[in-house]
């Protein structure tokens, strides 16, 4: 960071990261340097190969900008060293919303998860990675494939979630290829158990609603106008200033191998 300017640099060229930029006038400035700055990276084409660039490149911190789902053998030949903080930017899964699904439930745990999935064949995979994200984050656990099945028309995969302790959460989730070239997608949540939670986000609607259900009455949690991109690049700057770790490479990784699994039981 330069110390004659006010905030963190940050070095892009994406249009809504810019804009970013622009909202977060006391924390962020731009820069066409990489050293030293937060270098946000497009998530399109082979996004490991930019992060390492970026890293290399001197980069404190890298945001990494809605990842597509790489092929399993484009992160074998040069793993991420983890000495700076990666934060990835999942508009489908924003942490924020997440946190707000996971809060509501107070404690309650899910008994069971499912989830639809739709979208063009270019944004598929990265929407059922997604799908598999809220259903890691409702458990609470790591999921494991039970079975899987991949059509031409779309996928669908039944999951486990066993705990340390004993005692499982099933999970399922549909995908089904939908019309159109646009990217992004729909994701609809259901967990069920003595509280019932439900998410939507239709990407193309630019929709996210979420609703907790009790005994008491549901509840629907006030909408986030804060962009995704903004959102990204706050936590990025906040990661650098306080030297916390971040856990989205990790949570990435995990939901990116389901896709893998569900990607190997293709069938025409």
């Amino acid at each position: 960071m330069n110390p004659a300017v006010r905030g963190f640099g940050v070095c892009t060229a994406l249009p809504a990261y810019v804009a970013a930029i622009a909202e977060l006038p006391l924390s962020a400035v731009r820069t066409d340097d990489v050293r030293g700055a937060v270098a946000a990276v497009p998530g399109s084409g082979d996004w490991w190969q930019g992060m390492l660039a970026a890293r290399a490149e001197g980069a404190v911190a890298v945001v990494l900008a809605d990842p597509g789902v790489l092929p399993q053998e484009s992160l074998a030949s040069q793993p991420w060293p983890g000495d700076i903080p990666l934060i990835a930017e999942r508009p489908r899964l924003r942490p924020d919303v997440v946190a707000d699904a996971v809060r509501a439930r107070r404690g309650s745990p899910a008994r069971i998860v499912t989830v639809e999935c739709a979208a063009p064949a270019a944004s598929l995979e990265a929407v059922l990675r997604d799908g598999f994200g809220w259903e890691r984050s409702l458990t609470g656990r790591p999921l494991t494939p039970q079975a899987c099945r991949a059509t031409t028309h779309g996928r669908i995969a039944l999951l486990d979630s066993a705990g340390p302790a004993g005692g499982s959460v099933p999970a399922t989730l549909v995908g089904t290829l939908a019309g159109g070239t646009h990217l992004g997608g729909l994701v609809q949540v259901l967990a069920l158990g003595e509280v019932r939670t439900e998410v939507t986000v239709d990407q193309p609607a630019g929709l996210t609603r979420l609703e907790t259900s009790t005994a008491g009455g549901a509840l629907r949690a006030p909408e986030r106008y804060e962009s995704s991109a903004r959102l990204a690049l706050r936590r990025a700057l906040v990661a650098c200033s306080s030297g916390r770790h971040v856990a989205d490479l990790d949570e990435l990784l995990e939901d990116m191998a389901l896709t893998w699994a569900l990607r190997g039981t293709w069938r025409e």
